[in-house]
Parts: structure tokens; C-alpha cells; sequence
């Protein structure tokens, strides 16, 4: 099946929609902090809020435990290979991407949870496009969010920043669906086009995941580990050496760029009459098996035949006999070619059959622990855009001040169908740890709480160009002190 998803994000200030960005865009602290000097720091690009699909923010994030479709591939590197329930091809191809645009609505939002008011940045566009193949027991998938925002400075000069996130993926179903095994690799680039300038700093690593899903068992264990990012090497033209400081675009230049070691580790339990892990009935070995009883029967059938002729002493009624028996298997033969041509289309639309005939009730519960690794002489990705603000009184060092310690983001997730058939819901939340200051700098995260629900509205085949197809209504919501976020999509209804 076929999903996009169109996803407006509404914060309180336009940098409350780089909560799309995947990133957590900084402050310093209360007080004052010295701007960058030189290039000896790290870009820390951790993530507070959850940015991901819109099923994914409903259940806070909870999703590594259930990992299913391409919104899986965010929360579990098994992702790719874990067949959903409504999957009656062998070969099943999906595409889902969403675009986001900042909307200022409120004041005074602070995404970053660093007590301060977040800077304002336009021009910005948030877009995510991914896609999947699965073939039998294989799948392979790729998801990439790409952020792109523009600055000016205060000599008007413009610099345009884009940021990306790759994920790599490949996996297998083992011992049936009971085992799920993934990996892959968790790539990320920042780009940065300005007047003669035109650089790109990229880095890549691997990504495990596993899945363990036992055929009819109403739970799920997952789990998924990332490899730090560090993305250091210098791509394309026009930085320049200042005073033994590399530059470009204005903008002092980091060492690295660095996406933290992930950890994630996630649970998934459904009760209710609706299955949480069917079997999937692979289409090759169900036809083969029709092939194989045809087979069997036609043998059958002639093996009475012999016997029937065997026992016929008349050579002429034996013949007779045989003449009929040859234009009745002459019959049956068309009649099996026939039935085998049907075959495939037939048992395709039994095992639709199958899945719309679950009953729809249900109560999906999950829960997971997102642990996200430290950074080395770490800076908000603010503080490294914030060169083009007016200088603010000189404090401590902003150097350190993002990712000096891991943390851990403990998260719960609902989900049901209050109308079967029409509505689906769900309801989460989720801790924000802190990212700024040192261990025991007193500073503390923040609780989250989330929403979401889809509403199907109408089934239609596009004037026949398209098998038909129920759409629905989307949205989600994110609620926490200083912050808030709504999105709205269109989606397919399963």
C-alpha cells in the first residue's frame, strides 16, 4: 500500500517547527555564554522532542518494540524486513513522505527546554521521503529528512544551511516471523551554500535491530542500537583560513558534526480479540501447495483409471472405457490450467479476505527507554547558527555545554479503535531529558504528553486508475511545559 502523509507542524514560534529538523536547536543557559572563537567543538545534533511520523508522535515515541512500515525504520533497524498484517504479496514495494512549513501561532515557545526563547529563523522547510521493498523473507528500506533554512547576517549576507539523516537499512525474518534481524547504516550531512561558498560535512555508520514477534503471540520485544555519526570530513569549495580559524558562509566551521550513540529498547503487548502477530502466509509456498494438490489429484484420478481399465477383461470395452477416460482427463486438464492460471489472484484475495475479517478491537500498549550517548566538547546546533546574531554580553564558554553526559527518555504509548472501522486513537508520553549544562547543574528535563487519531473519510479508486483505496484524516499532537506542536496529514486506513 501506498502512504503520504502531509504534515503541517504548528508551534509557538517558527523554531518550535524545527522540532521537524529532527534536532534540538539550543540556548545557553541563564547566563550569558561566550559566542565561538575557533574551531575546536562538535556540533551536537541529540533530538529532545519527538520528530517522527505522525504514528509514531501519538504513541510518544514508543514504537521500537512494535516496528512496522517505513515510520518504523525512525525507532528500529529491523523495520524493513517486519511484514505488516494487511501484507498479501510476496513482492510489496511502499513510498511515505510528509513536508512540514513553520506557522507562527504563539510566543514565548521554548523547543529547546533551555529556559530561554528560541531565535527566530525563516525560509525553513522540513521534508521526509522513504521507502521500502520486501521480497519473501528480505526487505530493504531507506528514510532521509532533510531540513533546509537560510540566515542572514548582520552584513546581509545570506547563508543557506541544510541539514540531512539517512538510514541504510536491510533484514530478515528468521524461524518463520518469530525473529526479525536488521541492519544498516545512520548517515548525516550538513551542507552550508553561501556567497562563494558551497561545503558539505558528512559521516556515516552501522545500525543494528532485532525484533523478536512469535507467530500469534499477543507481545513484542525490541530493541535497536546507532553507532555514533561523526561527520567530519570537508565536502566541495569555498571555506576559507581567518587567523588559523576555518570559515564559510560567515560561519566559524566545527570539527565534527555528531549524531550520539542511540540505544532503544522497546516493548509492545495488544490485548483484545484482534491478533498483534499473525502469520504471514507467504504466497509462494500457498501456490506451490495449490500447485502440488492439483498435481495430486490428477494423479489420483488416473490411478483409479488404470485400475478401472485393469480390471476390464474386453479388450473392446477396455478400449471404449479408455476413450472416454482420455477425453474426461482431456477435460479435467483444461479445467486444472484454468484453475491454476486463477490460482495466484484468487489465493491474493483470500488472504486480503483473511486480514479484513480480524475483528478490529483492540488496546496496543508499548513502552521503551531511548538512552542517547554524550559528545565531546558538544554545542547546541543554535550556538553554531547564532554566529549570525548580534553578540550578547561574554559569560562562560558555550563550548560543553550540549551532550556532556548520556541521557534517558523513558516512554509510554496507548493505542485503539474507540469506533471499529472508523476511528483510531492514541494517547503517550514521553521524558525529555535536559541536554544543556553539566552533570549537576541542577538543570532537569520535562514531561511530555501526546495524541493522536486517524478518521477514515472515504474508500475510492481514483476512477479506476488505482485498486481501491480508504483514506483517512490525520493528526497529532505534543504537549509539554513551553511547548506544544499539531500536525495534520492524509494517510491510508488499514
Amino acid at each position: 500500500m501506498t502512504e503520504t502523509t502531509a504534515a503541517l507542524r504548528a508551534a509557538r514560534r517558527p523554531a518550535a517547527a524545527l522540532a521537524a529538523l529532527a534536532l534540538v536547536l539550543g540556548l545557553p543557559e541563564a547566563a550569558p555564554a561566550q559566542p565561538l572563537r575557533d574551531n575546536a567543538y562538535t556540533i551536537d545534533l541529540f533530538q529532545g522532542p519527538i520528530l517522527a511520523p505522525l504514528r509514531v508522535t501519538g504513541i510518544a515515541g514508543a514504537y521500537a518494540g512494535y516496528a512496522e512500515g517505513i515510520a518504523g525504520m525512525v525507532a528500529n533497524a529491523a523495520a524493513p524486513a517486519v511484514r505488516e498484517p494487511f501484507s498479501v504479496k510476496w513482492l510489496e514495494a511502499d513510498v511515505a513522505a510528509s513536508i512540514s512549513i513553520p506557522i507562527e501561532l504563539f510566543e514565548n515557545n521554548d523547543f529547546d527546554n533551555s529556559g530561554d526563547i528560541d531565535l527566530d529563523y525563516s525560509n525553513f522547510v522540513y521534508l521526509t521521503l522513504g521507502g521500502q521493498l520486501q521480497a519473501g523473507d528480505f526487505g530493504v528500506g531507506v528514510n532521509a529528512e532533510l531540513q533546509r533554512y537560510s540566515l542572514r547576517g548582520q552584513d546581509g549576507v545570506e547563508t543557506t544551511v541544510v541539514t540531512g539523516k539517512y538510514h541504510f537499512l536491510g533484514g530478515a525474518r528468521l524461524l518463520g516471523d518469530a525473529l526479525v534481524l536488521g541492519a544498516g547504516a545512520r548517515a548525516v550531512t550538513l551542507g552550508l551554500d553561501a556567497d562563494q561558498a558551497n561545503l558539505t560535512i558528512a559521516g556515516i555508520s552501522p545500525e543494528l535491530g532485532m525484533l523478536i514477534r512469535p507467530d500469534w503471540a499477543s507481545y513484542r520485544l525490541g530493541a535497536t542500537f546507532r553507532f555514533p555519526v561523526n561527520g567530519g570530513r570537508l565536502l566541495g569549495e569555498g571555506a576559507v583560513v581567518d587567523g588559523q580559524v576555518r570559515r564559510a558562509g560567515g560561519l566559524i566551521l566545527p570539527n565534527e558534526v555528531v549524531l550520539p550513540w542511540e540505544l532503544e529498547i522497546g516493548l509492545a503487548v495488544q490485548v483484545g480479540p484482534r491478533p498483534l502477530n499473525p502469520a504471514w502466509i507467504n504466497p509462494r509456498d500457498q501456490e506451490r501447495e495449490l500447485r502440488e494438490a492439483i498435481a495430486r489429484r490428477r494423479d489420483a484420478r488416473e490411478a483409479q483409471r488404470e485400475r478401472e481399465l485393469g480390471e476390464i477383461a474386453d479388450p473392446e470395452e477396455r478400449a471404449r472405457r479408455a476413450r472416454i477416460f482420455a477425453l474426461e482427463s482431456a477435460r479435467e486438464r483444461a479445467a486444472d490450467e484454468r484453475e491454476l492460471a486463477a490460482g495466484p489472484d484468487v489465493l491474493q484475495e483470500e488472504r486480503r479476505a483473511r486480514y479484513w475479517n480480524w475483528p478490529r478491537e483492540h488496546l496496543l500498549i508499548t513502552a521503551e527507554l531511548l538512552v542517547t550517548g554524550p559528545v565531546s566538547n558538544g554545542v547546541s546546533l543554535e550556538h553554531f547558527l547564532a554566529q549570525h546574531q548580534p553578540e550578547r554580553e561574554h559569560g562562560a564558554s558555550v563550548v560543553g555545554t550540549s551532550g556532556a553526559h548520556v541521557s534517558f527518555s523513558p516512554r509510554f504509548g496507548i493505542e485503539t479503535e474507540p469506533i471499529p472501522g472508523r476511528v483510531h486513537t492514541r494517547f503517550g508520553s514521553y521524558y525529555e531529558p535536559n541536554r544543556y549544562g553539566r552533570l549537576g547543574s541542577g538543570r532537569v528535563g520535562r514531561q511530555h504528553f501526546t495524541f493522536g487519531a486517524d478518521i477514515r473519510v472515504l474508500s475510492t479508486t481514483l476512477w479506476g486508475l488505482l485498486p481501491e483505496v480508504a483514506y483517512t484524516l490525520q493528526a497529532s499532537m505534543d504537549f509539554a511545559p513551553r511547548y506544544d506542536s499539531v500536525s495534520a496529514g492524509i494517510g491510508v486506513w488499514h
